[in-house]
């Protein structure tokens, strides 16, 4: 019985030692990551979490016109990748960016803003406008499309696509759980490239 109780109580402190190793946002989680559904790769083809089983996956939602806050999501994501390329992991995460803008954002959008930025090797993802809704819906994204608005740039007027929504980083697992999230635009990304990697090294 005594030797029961201990292994109880090792396996009670070891899940709450690893809980504890995460820094994101995990309340709520893990969770399976809801299923994605009828969208599209950059390269057209059809997109799946399943496909990415064994990876650990970066996710976030952005638009390939937003004037702030996707460029900033993004170059700290590109940090990101580059701080666990050279750690050696580059095989074993993969970043990617589903759509807000089922508009605007096309395949062939999408492939340029890519090969443009440098994130060659991120997977951009869009779709038709009823299947993007469910996986904002899924994933707790909020999205409203205010249309074309006027802002100011160093004394100069410039209209941008203006779309409110969700600024934030989900972290699926290898086994496709949704283990924590990171909200905002400035990313901590050592505490994410430290999770990614306990996330990786998981058995």
């Amino acid at each position: 019985m005594k030797k029961v109780l201990l292994m109880l109580t090792l396996l009670i402190f070891s899940a709450g030692s690893f809980a504890l190793s995460l820094q994101g946002s995990t309340k709520g989680f893990p969770k399976k990551a809801p299923e994605i559904k009828n969208l599209v790769t950059d390269e057209g083809k059809p997109f799946s979490l399943n496909d990415l089983r064994g990876k650990v996956l970066i996710v976030t939602y952005g638009y390939t016109q937003c004037p702030h806050v996707c460029p900033t999501i993004t170059a700290f994501l590109k940090q990101i990748e580059t701080e666990l390329y050279e750690k050696g992991y580059k095989d074993k995460f993969k970043i990617i960016f589903i759509s807000v803008d089922p508009k605007d954002d096309t395949v062939e959008r999408l492939h340029k803003y890519k090969t443009e930025k440098g994130f060659n090797d991120f997977i951009f993802v869009t779709g038709k406008e009823k299947d993007l809704k469910k996986v904002w819906k899924d994933y707790n994204v909020y999205v409203k499309d205010k249309g074309i608005m006027e802002m100011k740039h160093n004394g100069h007027v410039m209209k941008h696509r203006m779309i409110d929504h969700t600024a934030k980083v989900t972290i699926i697992d290898k086994k496709g759980y949704i283990r924590e999230e990171f909200l905002g635009m400035y990313l901590p990304t050592d505490k994410i490239v430290h999770d990614v990697i306990v996330l990786i090294n998981e058995k």
